[in-house]
């Protein structure tokens, strides 16, 4: 009887450690004897983080217990003042993190399977960043010609790029549920577009509907649906130059070259010279620009105006913000220049033409004109 009981006592030990609904982050770090506060973070913007929790180490020893609403995302471990970052998984179970604080970046993160999984993402980076810095040694000592060597360039990373889209798709393949595969294509959210984002997220279980960066690529994919070829571009209104108000509408009849810029932002001003080129050609044919400026200091974009001649229609909100203002957060933009081709009913042709691809679609629209 005692015996049988003893089988119990055991099988009840492993059902009740086997539900342990619990996330611990157990970190020890050389090289830090002082007492130092641990601060375990969230990214919230490009540059930006907030604290979600934060421990005292001592003696290089430190311990977190994250509760469940906080399971399923990435955050970044800074020990006090210290440059550098130990990014981790948070889920169940316990997460053992070992390194150096002469080296915090290289810190091992071990005893979970999406942290598992990072690490092998990582040994995979860390093996094609030896490959292209290899590369870029070979073609700094050959003496072929620039062309040739931007040729190739553009081919050797188009094969790494392929490599690394291969490993994320195939964790997501291998695994439906896996946080690390939805991450490493969240990273790449700004390059992608609606139908892109679609296609990924049809990778993963509906139990992933709920997480953050799920719902942060559904949004995204929901938003630039609207700013797509094919649909009548949202309205909005910015001050003008003058001191008026001008609404995007306004150019109904018109073919129109929305151009969102800045006048801090070099790649806009290089821009303006293809806008410049289609807008003298065919102005007279029915094409209008509208520049729509992202700056926040009405002197610095008055002075781009004029100093590179852009003597077409120009509105800006004048607020802080770049791409987090309401016009820009309302046609999805994540970088300047952008350019979006709109015909006279107001419908979008094109989005995200530059230089000579813009020219060479708008003067595909007034040929015989």
């Amino acid at each position: 009887m005692k015996k049988f009981s003893g089988v119990v006592c055991l099988l009840l030990a492993f059902v009740l450690g086997s539900c342990n609904d619990t996330c611990r982050v157990e970190g020890k770090m050389s090289d830090i004897p002082e007492e130092t506060t641990v601060y375990m973070l969230r990214r919230t913007g490009e540059f930006t983080f907030d604290t979600i929790m934060q421990t005292v180490m001592k003696e290089g020893v430190f311990q977190l217990e994250l509760p469940r609403e906080l399971w399923g995302e990435q955050y970044n471990l800074k020990f006090g003042d210290r440059r550098g970052t130990v990014a981790f998984f948070a889920e169940q179970g316990n997460i053992v993190i070992e390194g150096s604080g002469k080296t915090i970046y290289d810190a091992d993160v071990k005893g979970s399977l999406e942290n598992d999984r990072w690490n092998e993402y990582q040994k995979l980076m860390w093996r094609i960043g030896a490959q292209r810095n290899r590369f870029m040694r070979e073609m700094a000592s050959n003496q072929e010609p620039d062309s040739i060597k931007r040729v190739k360039y553009e081919s050797f990373s188009n094969s790494l790029d392929e490599k690394l889209m291969h490993y994320k798709d195939s964790l997501a393949q291998a695994d439906a549920t896996s946080i690390t595969a939805l991450f490493l294509y969240y990273q790449s959210l700004p390059l992608l577009k609606y139908d892109q984002i679609d296609r990924i997220l049809e990778k993963f279980t509906p139990q992933l509907v709920d997480n953050k960066y799920y719902q942060e690529m559904k949004v995204r994919a929901d938003l630039l649906r609207k700013v797509a070829p094919g649909v009548n571009a949202p309205d909005f209104e910015v001050k003008t130059v003058d001191g008026g108000s001008v609404k995007l509408s306004s150019f109904r009849g018109k073919y129109l070259i929305l151009d969102f810029w800045a006048s801090w932002c070099a790649p806009c001003r290089e821009e303006t010279v293809y806008i410049k080129e289609l807008y003298n050609k065919y102005h007279d044919a029915g094409l209008e620009v509208f520049s729509v400026s992202l700056d926040d200091k009405k002197d610095a974009w008055i002075k781009a105006i004029e100093e590179d001649g852009m003597t077409w229609n120009h509105g800006c909100q004048l607020l802080r913000g770049g791409k987090n203002t309401p016009v820009a957060q309302l046609y999805g933009i994540d970088g300047i220049p952008a350019i979006w081709v709109i015909d006279p009913e107001g419908k979008i042709l094109a989005q995200g033409l530059q230089r000579e691809k813009l020219v060479e679609f708008c003067s595909r629209l007034f040929e015989g004109k």
